[in-house]
């Protein structure tokens, strides 16, 4: 059996937030000099967040194969029923 709905939830607002520092980091080795310590730094960072972000998507995959093993939830079959809306 799958994972729960909150389990899924968590995978996919980790995703998110692994994406959000991603660009976060990107950005900001954008504003450096190219032959610099910090871009070099900062290249390396943006290499582990990409690296986060690919595992989490591999992750939220495996996890998403399977349906919830709670039987409430595998009745829900509406667009983002697994999400709750109200976690910001």
């Amino acid at each position: 059996m799958g994972t729960t709905d909150d389990e899924l939830d968590a995978t996919s607002r980790r995703l998110l937030n692994e994406i959000d520092e991603l660009k976060r980091l990107e950005r900001e080795k954008r504003h450096t000099a190219r032959s610099s310590d910090e871009f070099h730094d900062l290249a390396a960072k943006v290499d582990n967040a990409a690296r986060h972000v690919f595992d989490s998507a591999a992750a939220e995959l495996i996890e998403a194969r399977d349906d919830s093993p709670l039987q409430d939830e595998r009745e829900e079959q509406h667009p983002g029923d697994w999400t709750d809306a109200q976690r910001p």
